[in-house]
């Protein structure tokens, strides 16, 4: 987080030239159709609210079961061991790898943008250079590059909207979109299969995709991105969820079809269990028992 901090608000980001041809950055100054803010807030706190609920309703849904344990063994470097309740272990495990995949895609993000320097398409609105391009009379004057402080200079005082202007790769706005709303797309098809909703998952999730591609065009269209910026933001953070939720979430572990678990008593002893305790039946999605696991 701190680092995170650094290279948005401190860091000096590359201080890339421009050249009077290059029509990409001459774009008129827009306002946001999505505020930074709108953009955090649906990206943060639409998946954490949808999970919360889920993992509330799952725990009330599967308790009409009678005589169920709901229980998950949490080991202490294989010292101790607790019994905790599978929705604080599910909450817990939820959070904290979607923060830490957010956090890592913001990261990313930043520094990205700071080592590549690329200049917004209203960069010229922004900047309002000292050097004249309508002035400019040969071709080899208006193809020239012209180097930040040597060539020109920006006359707009805001050194931070100057500063901002100069990091459009890639978007700051996509690539945590895309993976707060890809990393849910992927909890909902994992937590909301049961049989009863039909098509009601599938179809949120396609509203998911759609809201997070139209976030992604309104920053083409506000003139505050390349198209590339928007793609490559977009791939960087899906691939992000991705990873997070089937590599450090282990989402292979969370399927509803292993929790609850219900413990079962073993009547002969074994060498697992000499006492004849320590087995553990899951229940299925719709909550049959499965077989017998020991625990």
């Amino acid at each position: 987080l701190i680092i995170t901090l650094i290279t948005h608000f401190v860091a000096k980001p590359f201080a890339r030239g421009f050249s009077c041809s290059d029509t990409t950055i001459r774009y008129p100054l827009r306002d946001d159709t999505i505020p930074v803010y709108a953009a955090v807030l649906l990206s943060i706190g639409l998946p954490l609210a949808i999970m919360w609920f889920t993992e509330v309703f799952k725990r009330f849904y599967y308790s009409i079961y009678p005589r169920q344990r709901f229980v998950t063994r949490l080991d202490f470097c294989g010292m101790r061991s607790i019994n905790i309740s599978p929705i604080v272990r599910n909450l817990y495990m939820l959070t904290v790898t979607f923060a830490y995949g957010y956090l890592a895609t913001w990261v990313l993000t930043e520094i990205t943008k700071n080592f590549v320097g690329e200049l917004r398409p209203d960069f010229i609105a922004i900047c309002r250079p000292t050097y004249n391009c309508s002035a400019v009379t040969s071709l080899y004057q208006y193809d020239t590059y012209l180097q930040d402080t040597v060539d020109y200079t920006c006359q707009n005082t805001d050194t931070s909207a100057v500063r901002d202007a100069r990091r459009s790769f890639f978007s700051g706005h996509t690539s945590p979109v895309f993976y707060g709303f890809a990393f849910l797309i992927m909890y909902i098809h994992v937590a909301w299969s049961w049989r009863h909703l039909g098509i009601i998952g599938h179809l949120f999730q396609v509203g998911l995709a759609i809201l997070a591609c139209y976030i992604g065009y309104t920053r083409i269209s506000d003139y505050r991105h390349h198209w590339w910026d928007v793609l490559v933001g977009a791939i960087v953070g899906s691939l992000v969820a991705f990873v997070t939720f089937k590599f450090i979430l282990n989402w292979r572990h969370y399927v509803p079809r292993f929790l609850p678990h219900t413990i079962e008593p073993q009547t002969v002893a074994s060498p697992q269990s000499p006492r004849g305790y320590g087995n553990y039946r899951p229940l299925g999605p719709y909550g049959e028992p499965g077989p017998i696991r020991r625990y």
